[in-house]
This record gives structure tokens, sequence and C-alpha cells, in this order.
């Protein structure tokens, strides 16, 4: 198969999805009649989506690609692994219930609506993933034919670049010429691409070797041929790449924290709303945390404001319902001094701490303090899952900069380490490590796993002192 043909496959593939389910959607009526009595439902003989609400169902069929581009589900060309193609299907399943929830709190539906709701819910991810099985069994086993590709850069970066990228990888293409800095004309360059017709260009040295080899890069750049800036070893690997045009001048942005898209913006949504819904059904927990505060010690307030880092390091006041003796800050200096910290870096714990009340462990092992950051996450300084916020002074105390990054996203009430250690692991660089392992693995997938894995953490108490 030719990379003309490869590509040509790869584009078509929205095109594929949008007709998989719209085939689907026409013969789900007979496949919800075939199930319907072996699950005890009832069904109208020959309705389907189309025929019961067919505005709602076409607006839901022509979204069906665009949704899918949204999560990422095209963006590797359909050469991402299955497990990352099902986690992107379920998203775009989310981001459907989503606006179905809305669509079905706004209007009367039948039981039979119901079912057929459900089947095609289930069976359309089903047959795109199908379909995108096919698809990747075909660009693997019949895609060999290789791409034309021209290396440039110095002779030195070159030879080491292209040594240093895996045989899986290089497999995939066949160089045909070499555009060395300093030694290829413009004119033998052209030669070069009316002789083999190249895909793409390499070009070898960081983003220093851009300069260096710019004629050539202009070169291929007009007359449409990708460009590949492979950059060196020590290059950062969390960066992501983008190019903007301001005014005709060039900009190319470099950044490490989650890119702004559709998912972000649920994910903004979510917060508040999920954030009220528990507000709400936890009213009862309030008034017993505000009772058992005020007997516990009665010439304090219930609620604890402390100043925090948000994001990018901006300072927020945080709620909590207190848990310590109203003096608790003025000891601090002294509980460390006598008996140490457990947790080794900037952050101090202690499981014993003298300044906290009976009632105050009791509502720390249960999270309950923890309630009043609704409010934080309601007016948008915090988010339901993200790195917790550490106190300015902690933050004022990182050993070194890059442990900065994790304030590159809003801070959560929940995240790896809360699930996972809490408490329980006193290393700091862990807890470190795992913040950072959320923000470059950042997706509105596993903000939703992470929530649901906090609830059994939170329930049977772990790590929580």
């Amino acid at each position: 198969m030719s990379g003309y043909n490869k590509l040509l496959l790869y584009r078509i593939c929205p095109l594929l999805d949008f007709l998989v389910a719209l085939v689907f959607i026409c013969f789900s009526g007979k496949v919800t009649e075939l199930v319907a009595p072996y699950l005890g439902w009832s069904y109208t003989s020959g309705v389907n989506l189309l025929t019961a609400i067919p505005l709602v169902a076409s607006v839901a069929l022509i979204g069906v690609p665009v949704i899918l581009r949204s999560v990422g589900f095209y963006h590797r060309r359909n050469m991402q692994r299955p497990s990352t193609a099902l986690r992107q299907l379920c998203t775009a399943v989310l981001y459907y219930l989503c606006g179905l929830g809305v669509y079905l709190s706004l209007r009367d539906h039948s039981l039979a609506f119901d079912h057929i709701l459900l089947v095609n819910i289930i069976c359309i991810p089903v047959f795109i993933f199908l379909r995108f099985l096919a698809v990747r069994v075909c660009l693997q086993v019949l895609g060999k034919g290789q791409r034309c590709v021209v290396l440039a850069g110095s002779r030195e970066d070159v030879a080491s670049g292209w040594e240093k990228l895996p045989a899986s990888w290089k497999d995939n293409f066949s160089v045909v010429g070499y555009a060395y800095a300093g030694e290829c004309t413009e004119k033998s360059l052209q030669e070069m691409i009316e002789k083999y017709s190249p895909n793409h260009l390499f070009v070898f040295g960081g983003l220093t070797a851009y300069h260096a080899n710019e004629a050539a890069i202009m070169q291929c750049e007009v007359q449409g041929i990708d460009i590949y800036l492979m950059l060196k070893g020590n290059a950062p690997v969390n960066l992501r790449a983008s190019l903007n045009v301001v005014e005709h001048q060039r900009v190319l942005m470099l950044s490490s924290t989650p890119a702004y898209s559709w998912g972000r913006l649920v994910k903004d949504v979510m917060d508040r709303v999920v954030a009220a819904l528990i507000l709400l059904c936890s009213l009862p927990l309030w008034i017993v945390a505000a009772i058992g505060i005020k007997i516990s010690d009665p010439d304090g307030p219930i609620f604890y404001r402390q100043q925090r880092s948000g994001r990018f390091g901006k300072p927020f006041g945080m709620w909590k319902f207190r848990s310590m003796y109203k003096d608790a800050d003025a000891r601090l200096e002294e509980v460390k001094k006598q008996f140490g910290n457990e947790m080794n870096g900037p952050i101090f714990k202690l499981t014993n701490d003298p300044r906290i009340f009976r009632f105050g462990h009791f509502i720390r092992k249960t999270s309950i303090d923890e309630l009043p950051q609704l409010l934080n996450i309601i007016s948008g300084d915090m988010s339901i899952v993200g790195p917790r916020p550490l106190p300015v002074y902690e933050t004022a105390e990182f050993p070194d900069i890059a442990h900065r990054r994790r304030l590159s996203v809003k801070p959560g009430l929940t995240c790896y380490w809360q699930i996972e250690d809490r408490s329980d692991n006193g290393d700091f660089d862990n807890m470190i490590n795992k913040d950072l392992r959320y923000i470059d693995n950042w997706s509105l997938w596993l903000d939703v796993t992470l929530f649901f894995r906090t609830i059994p953490a939170v329930l049977f108490g772990k790590g929580a002192k």
C-alpha cells in the first residue's frame, strides 16, 4: 500500500465512522426487536432513533466524527494502541451521555425509547472500535510501502540522530537522499525532490538546526513536503508544540501543560456541577461537623481558611472545617521542634499532632474536614481532581524549581497521591512525581477514573490521619 493510499485510508476514517453509526441506527430497530424477548423488554416494531426523534438523532449522528476528533481518536492516523482507542471512545460516550442527560430531562419519553437508546449507545462504539481494528490491521499488514524521506542537518547530527531512532519506526521510511547543512545547494535538493518525490524532510540537530537548514525547510514547505524537526536527546520530553501566525509573524508555542480543549471546558463545567451536587447531599455532615467543632473547642471558629498556592502559584484562601485548636498556627514551629516531621521535604505531616482535638481526628479520618473546599471549586479556585494545594509557605520552600510545574494546573480535592498513598507514604518526591504524572497524562477520562477511585479511598479511610 503506497503512502498516499495509507493517508487516504486514514482520512476517510471519520466518514467510515459516520457511515457505521448511520447504518447501525437504521437497523437498530431490528436489533432491539431481536434482543427484547431475551431481556424482557417491550418494543414497538419498525421504530429507530431517526424515526423516533429525527432532528436530535441527526444532530447526534453528524456529531459522531466531530466528538471523536475532539477526544483525539484521529490524531495518530488510527495507529494508537487499542487500549488508547477504547479510552477515547469511552470519553466520547461520556460527552454524549452528558448531552443526552440534558435532553431527557427536558422531554417525556417512553420505556421503549430508553431501550433502543441503550442499544445504540452500547453498540455504535463497539462497531466503531471494530472499524478501528480493521483499519489498523490494513495499515500494519498491508501497508508495506515505505515513505521516502530526505535527511537534513550536519553530517554528525544526521548520522547519530538516525542511528538513535528505533528500528520499528525507521522501517516505515526509505532514505532517498541527504541535504547536509552547508553542502547541499537548493538546486541539488530540488533535483533530489523531482527525482525521488520524497514525502518528508527530517531535520536533525534540535531547534538550532531550524535556522541552519532554513533554506531546505522553506524549499520543502512551499512544495507541501512534511518537515520533521528532530529534537536532541536532552530536550524536554513533556513539551507540546503548536504554530501560530500573528500579523504574518510565525510563533512556535511550546507547552508542557494540557492544551485547552473541549475536554478542559467540560471539566470546568462538571467541576462546578458535581461540587454543587455533593455540597447539597452533604449538608447534614456540615451540621454534624459544626456541632462537633463547637463542642470540642467552643472559643474557635467552625471554619479554617488558609492561604494556599493555586494555579501558577497564585494564592487563594482555601476553606476547611477546623480540626485543630485555635492556636495551632502559633504552635507549628514548637511542634516541629518537639516531634519532628514524618514527611521529607518542605511539607509537614504528623500522625499524632497534639494540635488536633479529638473530634478533629474523626473529621480528618473521614475527610469531612475537606467538604468546605467544594466552595473553592464552585468559585473556580480549585477542581475536583488535581494536585493538592499546598500552603504558600511550603511552596516557597520547594527544593527544586522543577517542582513548581505541579502549579501549572488547578489544584484539586483528589489526585493520585490521595488515592494511592496519602499519609501512608511520607516521600515528598513521590508526591511530586504522581502530580506530574497526572499533568502529563491528563484526559477527561482520567479525571472520571480518579474521581471514582477516590470514593473507596475515602470510605475506608486509606492513609487519612
